[in-house]
């Protein structure tokens, strides 16, 4: 886990070995590799891509918004996109992502920025607390551009083509998008 002394893993130190493994895999197949990705598939499948594993409350809001570039951070489309490169396709586990996703579509075909991150991110609480207190927000462009802080490719807010590509690719591999 990214917080000592915690047992159980973390969406964003799996999903990059995971990532990393899946696209090593596709040019040589070693021994372990596939054992350990699935591994990582099933903590990210277990948790319905952005769930908590216990109860069905979002793990961080922050999950649910679409980033680019994402650095050392998760969201749901990237779970999706790297669940879908290992294969992951008729898994009821994918539904609620997979729908979310669909419901951020834009009418012409696309998909918004809706977050990019600056430099660093502070502690955050978790599974929806009441008095959840989200400072790391403050640290998330959410609109316009940000500072020279931010490594931003397009503008917060707006229709992203890399996340259009990315979106497309996870409904295409899922077998909802024939162009």
């Amino acid at each position: 886990n990214c917080s000592p002394p915690g047992k159980h893993g973390s969406f964003m130190s799996t999903v990059q070995p995971v990532w990393a493994l899946s696209e090593m895999m596709s040019h040589d197949a070693r021994r372990g590799w596939e054992a350990s990705a699935k591994r990582g598939a099933e903590f990210l499948l277990r948790h319905r891509v952005f769930k908590s594993d216990r109860d069905d409350s979002v793990i961080l809001l922050d999950f649910l918004r679409l980033h680019y570039p994402l650095h050392y951070c998760y969201d749901f489309l990237h779970g999706l996109r790297v669940l879908t490169e290992l294969g992951a396709k008729n898994d009821h586990r994918l539904d609620d992502a997979v729908s979310l996703l669909l419901e951020k579509q834009q009418p012409d075909g696309k998909w918004l920025l809706e977050g990019v991150y600056r430099g660093f991110r502070h502690p955050h609480a978790m599974h929806g607390e009441e008095t959840v207190s989200r400072p790391e927000e403050r640290e998330l462009i959410t609109q316009g551009w940000g500072t020279e802080r931010t490594l931003q490719i397009e503008e917060a807010g707006k229709p992203s083509k890399w996340i259009t590509l990315q979106s497309l690719l996870v409904l295409k591999r899922l077998g909802l998008f024939n162009p």
